[in-house]
């Protein structure tokens, strides 16, 4: 489907969805007032971010007088897409993915565009069946925090990168580092995916050990694809007085910046704008379900470097 045929089918879609509410005589104003969203997340209780940013949307969401469900399903992704399919048959009016990778609720999907129900994404990904996915410009803050991290460590040094390639986000900006780093001959020791069930442990346990393997020297930075893991990597570094190795992560957590404050070897957090990219996907979804389709698939929300000085 073109891009053209694929947002008239969305505007249809929301056309039908406006109708749909308008023969309810609940007396909801506004043009999506009192709609039924659900919130669904696979990380809403073990990612501090997640709950950021859907505490910030359902809140909102709240205060215009629409009526919001959450659920988590506790790093259970497949459960996503039953309680997608739960939600299709409460008949939500729209359905909020607190992020977590689309291409993964394929079921969920088919189910609410099925049932004409748009799916939209909280710093989520991009699938068939998102009507948008209001997210972080994720190359910018991989390039930034990378940036940092040359920096910090100069041309020719060597780092370790922990990432989770099944969150797009995430993937998005390890990719950007990687190409950060390597433009700048600096040598990637060690790459491996994280475990967002538990961030900060697994985290910690991976880099003592990458400390152990590589004496003074011979690692001069961890970059991390978010803080709940950077947090993990420099209390590594900290346990083992280790201080020389660099830290950076991404998310601007209040933990993360107080310790970048310091003036420490967690030298910088690249802020995603959680408030923001909540008003941004509220106001994208009463558009939509006012009858307005996304201009795009994915709207992008600036970030915002964090170091010593600002954080």
């Amino acid at each position: 489907m073109t891009i053209t045929r694929r947002v008239l089918a969305m505007a249809v879609a929301a056309g039908a969805l406006l109708a749909a509410c308008g023969d309810d005589d609940s007396g909801s104003s506004g043009e999506a007032g009192g709609a039924k969203v659900a919130i669904i997340s696979p990380y809403y209780g073990s990612q501090p971010a997640t709950k950021e940013v859907v505490d910030a949307f359902k809140a909102a969401a709240e205060a215009n007088g629409h009526i919001v469900t959450l659920v988590d399903t506790s790093n259970d992704l497949s459960k996503v897409n039953t309680e997608m399919e739960t939600a299709v048959s409460q008949k939500v009016d729209a359905i909020v993915l607190g992020m977590g990778d689309p291409k993964e609720f394929g079921a969920g999907l088919a189910a609410s565009k099925a049932a004409g129900i748009p799916v939209f994404g909280l710093d989520a990904g991009a699938a068939d069946g998102v009507t948008a996915n209001i997210t972080s410009d994720n190359d910018f803050l991989g390039q930034a925090s990378a940036d940092a991290m040359i920096a910090a460590i100069g041309e020719g040094g060597t780092v370790a990168i922990i990432h989770f390639d099944p969150f797009e986000p995430v993937r998005l900006r390890a990719t950007a580092a990687r190409l950060a780093f390597e433009a700048a001959g600096i040598t990637v020791v060690e790459d491996t995916q994280g475990d967002p069930a538990d961030s900060t442990g697994f985290a910690k346990k991976t880099v003592l050990d990458w400390l152990n393997k590589y004496p003074a020297g011979e690692l001069d930075g961890v970059w991390v694809a978010w803080d709940a893991s950077a947090l993990g990597a420099y209390q590594a570094t900290q346990e083992t007085g280790r201080t020389e190795v660099i830290v950076t992560g991404v998310d601007g957590q209040d933990f993360a910046r107080a310790e970048v404050a310091k003036g420490g070897n967690w030298i910088v957090t690249v802020r995603q704008d959680w408030q923001g990219i909540a008003a941004k996907a509220l106001e994208t979804i009463e558009a939509a379900l006012g009858g307005t389709a996304p201009a795009s698939q994915i709207i992008t929300v600036p970030g915002e470097v964090l170091t010593k000085d600002n954080a």
